[in-house]
């Protein structure tokens, strides 16, 4: 994040495929979006929104931003805009516990880690589409919008027509892109995105890019 401006910005935070905060002890208790947050100053934060679908971490995500009355959990699933249903299956492996960090609705994105002989548990989650969860919980400019959307991000990615959503700096997973990986990063050039190096994930995983009317 050394190309971040940290100095300006709405103060408006997105984090889609939020899992447990920083209270994931299998994650050695670190999340790179969490720790960026809360090392700003009060002043500088307007309003956290927090994405995650899977209900076995809303309580320690609560925790994990209990002593930020700004932020607001929304427990849905972010899907691409051509599924139309209410709720969509979500699945998850027993030996990926206690937070199951690679739970996805996608069972081939669950068994890339852990294998076809995995016996897959399902839990029917709400859903929202990403410009429209956008629109309908804030109208202000999005200073960072972080995504981690577990075997989704190439599709949401694709999906998103950004010039859309007001957002400054987009910060996504690059690990699962596949073959989609040059179609989604011409598609944010060619919604004036430029990239500006390693996002917000401690592990080096995100690419962090700005919207190009931000730029001088």
């Amino acid at each position: 994040m050394e190309s971040y401006n940290h100095s300006n910005g709405s103060g408006v935070f997105i984090q889609i495929g939020s899992g447990a905060g920083d209270l994931d002890t299998r994650a050695h208790c670190r999340d790179g979006f969490t720790e960026f947050v809360k090392q700003l100053p009060l002043e500088r934060i307007r309003k956290i929104i927090l994405v995650e679908p899977n209900p076995f971490n809303i309580p320690l995500l609560k925790e994990c931003w209990k002593d930020y009355p700004e932020s607001t959990i929304y427990p849905i699933a972010i899907v691409p805009s051509g599924y139309n249903e209410k709720t969509i299956d979500f699945y998850y492996c027993p030996m990926d516990a206690p937070h199951y960090q690679v739970a996805s609705v996608k069972k081939t994105h669950i068994e890339k880690h852990y294998g076809d002989g995995c016996p897959l548990h399902q839990i029917s989650v709400p859903v929202n589409h990403l410009e429209r969860f956008i629109r309908e919980t804030t109208t202000e400019e999005i200073e960072l919008l972080a995504l981690d959307i577990e075997g989704l991000d190439a599709e949401i990615l694709m999906d998103t027509e950004w010039s859309q959503v007001n957002v400054k700096y987009l910060s996504f997973e690059h690990l699962h892109l596949g073959e989609s990986r040059e179609n989604v990063l011409e598609h944010l050039r060619h919604h004036r995105y430029a990239y500006l190096g390693s996002g917000v994930d401690h592990n080096g995983y995100d690419y962090l890019y700005i919207n190009q009317c931000y730029t001088p």
